[in-house]
């Protein structure tokens, strides 16, 4: 078996070494009673818990003689459970292309991630051409709600003649940790969609600490 990695605190400490041990491959309920030195009847307990997360799949293999035995493999779902290095891997990534085509390439790129993204999204704008207050909040509204589908926890807030956008997580925190600049400065500017010429002001990040985004849009 491979070095035991804690993938999941919530799975508990007998599901974290079945899920470990499946990562060298399928396993019988008596391979996997003979590791965790437990009964059968317990192994069969837990392999019936993580099928119904989704993190394992059973199937039956005829064995040389006698009834076929059950057997367990993990799961897309469960190889997910696993330490990801995505960050790591598009940090080193945005320097090599600001290296290669420069600032203003890489921002006008970032630019048309953002607009790939919202449209993945379902966004659409609602404003029509018209320059109206309430037409310009519902274009916010919207672009609210599809933030929300991308994974945010966003929501608005009207004081006045500024609108208040507040994200109470980040789906890009891991990289904002580290590339606070490009992902909260342009890919965040880029992924607000202005219903006016009028700027926006960004009061809050969670690359500088803050547990929330604070982005305020002049109607």
């Amino acid at each position: 078996m491979t070095e035991e990695i804690n993938v999941s605190p919530l799975l508990g400490n007998v599901k974290t070494k079945i899920i470990n041990y499946l990562s060298d491959g399928e396993k019988s309920i008596s391979s996997i009673s003979e590791l965790l030195h437990i009964n059968k009847t317990a192994v069969k307990e837990h392999m019936e818990t993580l099928e119904r997360m989704g993190y394992v799949h059973s199937f039956f293999r005829r064995e040389r003689t006698g009834r076929p035995s059950k057997y367990y493999e993990m799961t897309q779902a469960g190889m997910e459970l696993f330490p990801k290095k995505y960050s790591e891997l598009m940090s080193a990534f945005i320097e090599e292309a600001r290296l290669e085509i420069g600032e203003q390439k890489l921002n006008l790129l970032l630019g048309k991630v953002a607009d790939r993204l919202l449209n993945q999204a379902g966004y659409m704008s609602v404003l029509n051409g018209s320059g109206e207050r309430d037409a310009k909040i519902r274009e916010l509204s919207n672009f609210v709600s599809t933030l929300n589908r991308l994974g945010y926890y966003a929501r608005m807030e009207i004081d006045g003649e500024i609108v208040r956008i507040i994200r109470h997580n980040c789906i890009f925190y891991e990289m904002a940790k580290t590339n606070g600049r490009v992902i909260c400065d342009v890919l965040g500017k880029d992924m607000i969609k202005l219903p006016s010429e009028k700027g926006f002001s960004m009061k809050e990040k969670f690359s500088d600490g803050g547990n929330k985004c604070v982005v305020e849009v002049d109607l």
